[in-house]
């Protein structure tokens, strides 16, 4: 569904409590350059925390944010997509969190109200929301790195997620032989990425180094690396999403 501007705002549940209760509000114009949009997220419900307690929870106290400026166009066709499979929905259960959408064309409104795919449009947007963060130079591509040694040989895998742009770039290894360099289609990854964290990862066991010793490996952007099966494992044992992650890497590797 094609729009001329748009205004996006969103407000965590009811039930999320302070320091991670937040709001945001993205406003936005196609241009011939992409997206102009202007942005906004604030943390709310905070004056009865210490300094010490933000600290503790991984905040700063001034985690505010604003930007102004031109996303990438390669955003402006998957807005269009989700948003011709959006229906208002005329009754918002109370405990969900709060978004309202509004997007004009030149004749007038193109969607106005909350969607009925919530859950759709909030991955979308956390998607879209990193994409200001790396264009604005607050945050660097996500970079997700895979190793796996056997007495045999080792495989290694590196992802590069840009999100500013919607590209994914892939540098494999077998053994000794030459990196092997590659890109992925973006939203191919959205799989990998629900599965890889989903994981249950417990950084108190993971390893700061890279590991030399048998075993499957994953670091995920914090540059310590979990063991599958061991720092990270299954979110459930109806599930092997490990076993998952270890196929899709050395499928990844093997194409290499």
């Amino acid at each position: 569904m094609p729009f001329t501007s748009f205004e996006i705002k969103y407000e965590t549940a009811a039930d999320v409590p302070p320091p991670y209760c937040h709001y945001y509000h993205i406003r936005g114009r196609e241009t011939a350059a992409g997206l102009e949009t202007d942005f906004s997220w604030t943390y709310h419900n905070r004056d009865e925390m210490t300094q010490e307690e933000l600290e503790d929870e991984g905040f700063t106290g001034n985690d505010n944010f604003q930007w102004n400026g031109t996303i990438d166009g390669a955003w402006l066709p998957p807005l269009e997509a989700l948003l011709s499979g959006t229906r208002p929905t005329g009754d918002p259960s109370p405990d969900d969190p709060f978004l309202e959408l509004d997007f004009q064309q030149p004749s007038g409104p193109s969607f106005q109200g909350q969607p009925d795919i919530l859950s759709e449009w909030e991955f979308f947007l956390q998607e879209f929301i990193q994409s200001i963060y790396e264009t604005a130079g607050r945050e660097a591509p996500l970079c997700i790195r895979y190793r796996k040694i056997t007495a045999e040989t080792v495989l290694s895998c590196s992802l590069t997620l840009r999100f500013a742009n919607r590209q994914v770039s892939v540098q494999t290894r077998k053994g000794e032989r030459d990196p092997h360099d590659s890109t992925e289609d973006w939203d191919g990854m959205k799989t990998a990425l629900q599965h890889i964290y989903s994981l249950d990862y417990q950084p108190e066991k993971a390893a700061a180094g890279e590991p030399s010793q048998q075993g499957v490996y994953l670091e995920t952007g914090e540059d310590i690396w979990y063991r599958l099966g061991t720092s990270a494992r299954n979110p459930s044992p109806k599930t092997d999403t490990t076993g998952w992650i270890e196929k899709f890497f050395d499928g990844l590797v093997l194409l290499g």
